[in-house]
C-alpha cells in the first residue's frame, strides 16, 4: 500500500477535489523547510501544491506547480524565474512547460505530479 493510499484512507471527505487539497496540504507542510523561496511561490485560486525545482540553466529558479483545469483535468505546470528576479515583491513567473493529468482520482493525479517532480529534480 503507497503513502498515499494511506493518507486517503485518513481523510473523512469523499469529495475528490476536497482529498486533493487536503493531500496537497500535508505535502506543502512536509516539505515547507526545503522551500527556500516559500513566499514566492506562483499563487492562483486553482494552484493547489508548488514545490521548487532546479531551473533549467544556472540563473535560472523553477517551481512545479500542480493546477485544476477542470474536474477531470489537472496539470503539473514548470515554472522558472530568474535569479535576480527572485528577490523583487512579485517576481514574473515565465511556464515554461505543462503536462496534462487526465484523471478525477487524487491518488493518480498525485503520483503524476510526483513523477513529474522526480524528473525534474533529477531523481
Amino acid at each position: 500500500m503507497t503513502i498515499l493510499s494511506e493518507l486517503l484512507k485518513e481523510i473523512k471527505s469523499d469529495d475528490n477535489l476536497e482529498q486533493i487539497r487536503i493531500l496537497c496540504d500535508k505535502i506543502s507542510l512536509e516539505e515547507k523547510e526545503k522551500q527556500k523561496f516559500l513566499d514566492k511561490h506562483p499563487k492562483g485560486p486553482n494552484l493547489f501544491l508548488v514545490l521548487e525545482v532546479p531551473g533549467r540553466i544556472d540563473n535560472e529558479i523553477g517551481f512545479l506547480g500542480l493546477e485544476r483545469e477542470s474536474s477531470d483535468l489537472y496539470l503539473a505546470v514548470f515554472y522558472t524565474t530568474k535569479k535576480s528576479e527572485i528577490e523583487k515583491e512579485n517576481p514574473v513567473m515565465i511556464k515554461q512547460r505543462a503536462w496534462n493529468i487526465k484523471d478525477h482520482r487524487p491518488e493518480k493525479i498525485l503520483t503524476s505530479y510526483a513523477k513529474q517532480y522526480k524528473i525534474l529534480i533529477g531523481e
